[in-house]
């Protein structure tokens, strides 16, 4: 789960099969009308694996703003009232699609270890959720955040070697019964690099800067009380996120080894996030990771 250059993209896609694997085009203009989606070949369906119907906001599943009541604001007209600098575009599978200019609500989500802000097509709905985690971040005085992708068209839970990021052209992934990640919809984000505001930076690939919980018995959240220095600073940075109910799920490198450089951070694939978990398990180094979990959870 998380534009790049396409040479970038596909060394991240084939190292994760997490991260943002293309977009198309963004319209002119920040109002809230999106480009004509046929010029971008349309939208995915919501939900499972079955093929979806054409057209920007119309996925099964996710046709409504769920943030949204029908006599309230569109989740467009919130990121304006919030002060978000938003571009609409249009993505496959992606709701309400946008790219944000600069920073969100003072935090900035920047392209790995650049001041570049990321430029992947994310939904409004889960722009909104990183809003309310930028409030969280500042109370850590977090600056910004460098992340890994958002975005992948039709990407996998249960990634492998020959079931990676798909382009828009590709066959079909094999994805079984769990379905595709978040990062599918543009409701997931990948983040390995976090700078404070007085310039440190915490790298979580790194094993000294965040330290794995081994413990076969205790959760992440738990081993928590055990981390010292910038490990604990980390731990209590996701577990706090979970504690605020920012994210539906939150996986860190204690979950898997294709998660040991970065937290996976997603609000589910529709609706508004709901669960707040972080979700863990014993790392298994060189062993292949069968996903156990319902779909998102990458």
């Amino acid at each position: 789960m998380r534009l790049l250059a396409s040479t970038l993209l596909a060394v991240f896609c084939l190292g994760f099969g997490l991260l943002a694997c293309g977009s198309d085009a963004a319209s002119d203009g920040t109002s809230a009308s999106a480009t004509d989606p046929a010029a971008v070949d349309g939208a995915d369906a919501g939900s499972g694996t079955t093929d979806p119907p054409v057209g920007m906001g119309t996925d099964a599943g996710h046709a409504k703003d769920a943030m949204s009541d029908a006599s309230g604001p569109t989740c467009l007209e919130k990121l304006t009232t919030l002060g978000v600098p938003w571009k609409a575009t249009a993505a496959r599978g992606v709701v309400d699609a946008v790219f944000v200019k600069d920073r969100i609500n003072g935090v900035l989500f920047a392209l790995e270890e650049t001041t570049t802000p990321a430029s992947d097509p994310m939904a409004c709905e889960f722009v909104l959720a990183l809003h309310h985690f930028a409030d969280f971040l500042k109370t850590l005085n977090i600056d910004h955040v460098g992340t890994l992708g958002s975005y992948c068209y039709r990407c996998c839970c249960a990634w492998s070697t020959t079931n990676d990021c798909r382009g828009l052209n590709d066959p079909e992934p094999m994805c079984g019964a769990n379905g595709y990640s978040n990062h599918s919809w543009g409701r997931a984000i990948d983040v390995r690099y976090v700078y404070t505001k007085a310039g440190k930076r915490y790298d979580i690939n790194d094993p000294k800067t965040f330290v794995m919980n081994t413990s076969t018995t205790s959760s992440t959240c738990t081993a928590a009380a055990t981390q010292t220095g910038d490990s604990k600073f980390l731990y209590d940075l996701v577990c706090g996120a979970a504690q605020a109910q920012v994210f539906s799920t939150l996986l860190t490198p204690n979950f898997n080894s294709a998660h040991r450089n970065h937290f996976h951070l997603d609000i589910g694939q529709s609706g508004p996030p709901k669960g707040f978990s972080v979700q863990s398990r014993r790392l298994r180094i060189d062993v292949a990771d069968g996903y156990d979990n319902s779909c998102g959870d990458e």
